[in-house]
C-alpha cells in the first residue's frame, strides 16, 4: 500500500502506456494510463508538491462510475482508495471523433 502523499507526477510518468486493474466486486476492471500531466503546485500537510493529473481509458463496454477505488499496478503495487472520474472522451485526430473508449481522470494535488 503506497501513501498518495509520496506520489509525484514522476511516479507515475515512467507507467505512460501500462495497465492498472480496478479491483471490483466482479473481478479486475483494466485501465491503461494515457496520459500523466504535471499540473500546479500545491501545498499538502505543509510539504510542496505539483499536482498532477492522470488520463485511463478503460473499454467501452463498462463504465465506471466516479468513486474511490482500489487499483492495483504491476510496478507501483496496490494504489489504496484511489479517486477516479469519467471524463469526456480525447478526439482521435486521425477520425476527428471521440475515442471509442470510456475515460477516467484521476487529479492529484
Amino acid at each position: 500500500n503506497r501513501m498518495f502523499e509520496n506520489f509525484t507526477y514522476e511516479t507515475f510518468a515512467p507507467h505512460v502506456g501500462t495497465e492498472f486493474h480496478v479491483r471490483l466486486p466482479q473481478g479486475n476492471l483494466p485501465l491503461t494510463l494515457v496520459t500523466a500531466r504535471p499540473g500546479v503546485q500545491a501545498m499538502l500537510t505543509g510539504m510542496r508538491r505539483m499536482g498532477f493529473s492522470l488520463l485511463f481509458r478503460g473499454p467501452a463496454q463498462f463504465y465506471l462510475p466516479a468513486n474511490s477505488y482500489d487499483i492495483a499496478h504491476p510496478r507501483l503495487g496496490l494504489l489504496k482508495m484511489m479517486f477516479v472520474c469519467p471524463v469526456i472522451a480525447p478526439i482521435d485526430p486521425a477520425t476527428g471523433r471521440p475515442v471509442q473508449a470510456n475515460h477516467y481522470e484521476a487529479i492529484f494535488n
